[in-house]
This record gives structure tokens, sequence and C-alpha cells, in this order.
């Protein structure tokens, strides 16, 4: 009987498995190596690592766990989970099945990006979601914001603070009020209410936003506000309490309102960051130990 299986293994579940790993817990980590933030170009914001590749720098955080014994990485898909008399059951791809006393979600979200042609190969690269990853890369230059709702307001007005030449591009199906005209002409932003044709770009690298009269704006980046989805249906399945935006409801240590279960990154926290999704895995292993220690030596 494990003491930990953490499902995810991305920036949330490897930080876990470090604290779990010193704490002498034996953890496997279930992973597809498939995590959201692969199509990013670096990862920003996290100190000693600013601009590293996220590849490496999970790979980095793989060796590091290899000093651990009783930590164990396995690369597979989680298929199901099922609560058991002694703790949990969990099904992999693979056909094996793990039993351990709790579980960590740390599966994270899916985006789903706007119908834009063009956007797929740009993704990551010069089309972004978060101006704290990436506004600093692309500062003072011609950005554009990609709208469909009120949630691109707020985007686009933080966005004022890395560039002065700032365009919304706001889809049919966001009926600007006066009094957000206003507030953005008021900040300099210029607005385009034309759908979308294509995104042009090379390498990368975007360079043009075609519209579907025919006009065009010249710029160096995009910001969207795609949306997300949970990337697996475990915290539903076993009865974690969802928040308005279909997060994980958690503590201060990643407990869910069902005992044994843990989440932690993405999937559980309105801000998306390495960074954070680094704390809030430590957080959730310090959970998981105290919660085992009190159990064992009641």
């Amino acid at each position: 009987m494990l003491d930990t299986v953490i499902v995810g293994g991305s920036s949330a579940g490897l930080s876990a498995a470090l604290v779990l790993g010193r704490s002498l817990r034996n953890v496997v980590v279930i992973d597809d190596q498939k995590p959201c933030n692969r199509f990013s170009h670096a990862s920003h914001g996290f100190i000693t690592r600013d601009g590293i590749l996220p590849a490496e720098l999970l790979q980095i955080a793989r060796e590091q766990l290899q000093r651990y014994p009783s930590v164990t990485l396995k690369t597979a898909v989680a298929q199901h989970i099922e609560r058991i008399d002694a703790g949990f059951e969990i099904t992999s791809s693979d056909g094996s099945k793990l039993q351990a006393r709790t579980v960590l979600l740390a599966t994270g979200l899916i985006d789903e990006l706007p119908v834009l042609k063009g956007i797929k190969d740009l993704w990551g690269k010069s089309v972004f979601h978060c101006p704290y990853c990436d506004g600093y890369e692309v500062r003072g230059r011609v950005i554009a914001v990609y709208g469909e709702d009120d949630t691109a307001l707020h985007l686009a007005i933080m966005l004022r603070n890395w560039t002065d030449t700032l365009t919304v591009c706001a889809a049919r199906s966001w009926n600007l009020s006066t009094a957000q005209r206003e507030r953005l002409t008021r900040n300099g932003i210029q607005i385009v209410e034309q759908p979308i044709s294509v995104l042009e770009g090379e390498g990368g690298q975007l360079h043009t936003i075609r519209f579907d009269d025919g006009t065009a704006l010249s710029c160096n980046a995009l910001f969207i506000r795609p949306k997300s989805t949970q990337r697996t249906s475990f915290a539903s399945e076993l009865g974690c309490e969802m928040n308005d935006q279909n997060l994980v409801k958690v503590d201060a240590r990643g407990r869910t309102n069902q005992g044994g279960v843990y989440a932690a990154g993405d999937m559980s926290s309105p801000i998306r960051s390495v960074a954070i999704a680094v704390a809030q895995g430590a957080a959730a292993a310090y959970g998981i130990n105290a919660d085992l220690v009190e159990k064992d030596y009641a």
C-alpha cells in the first residue's frame, strides 16, 4: 500500500513528489508527459529558472527526484480512481493497478483555443494568454487582444501597462457597452469590431491579423482568454466540490472536501503560473504528510 499516488507529473505534481520523498513517503507519480504548457516557448517568473524551456524544467525536476528511492515516476495515463476501504485504487492505461492511502490530483486544465485560422501554429510563441508570463518579452511592441466576451476587457486593460500600442479585436459575440468603449478609448486602446479571417505569421511569429472586411493589422503578439476545462473528470467522480469557475475547492494544504483526496496546480487555482503550481504542490504535500502522521501516531 502506497502512501500517495500523484496523478499528473507537471510542476505541481513533481513539487509534491519532492516534498513527500523527503518525508520518506512511498509515492508513485502517474503522468503522460503532455503538460498544458508544452506549447510555450519559455517559462517565466520562476526564480533561478526564468526563461527556461518548460520541458527542460520538468526534466531537471525528474532528475532530482532520482535521489529519493521512495518516489517512482510512471509514464502512463491514469484511467480510473476508485475509493476502497484502505484508501484508493488507481488503474492506469497499461492495465496496472496501484493502491494508496491518499491521492493527489494535479491533472491541470485543457485550453480550448478560439476558432481562428492560423492560431495553432502561433500558440505559445506569439499568441499568449498570460501577460505575467509573456508580456515582458513583447513590451513596447504592437499588441492585440482578441475577445469574445467581457473577460477580455480586464486582459486589455492589464496589457496597457506593457505597451501603448494596443488594439482590442472584438468578436461578434462581444457587444461592448458604452462604458467599456469609453474606458478603452480613454486609455488609448484601439477597437476593431470585424471578424478575424486569418492570423498570418512565419516560424511561430505573428505579423498580421486580417479581417473579413479586407483590412489588416500588423502586430507582434496576440493575447486571448482561452476557455479552460478540467483535463480529467476524476475530481467530480470522487465527489470533490467545485467553485463557480469549475476549479476544485481546496484549503491551504490542498485538501478537498473528500477525505484523502488532495488537489494542486491549475486545476484548483485561479492563477495559472509555474511558480504558483510548484508552491501549491509543496503545500499539498505538507498537508498529505501531516494528515498521515496524525493517523499513524494518534
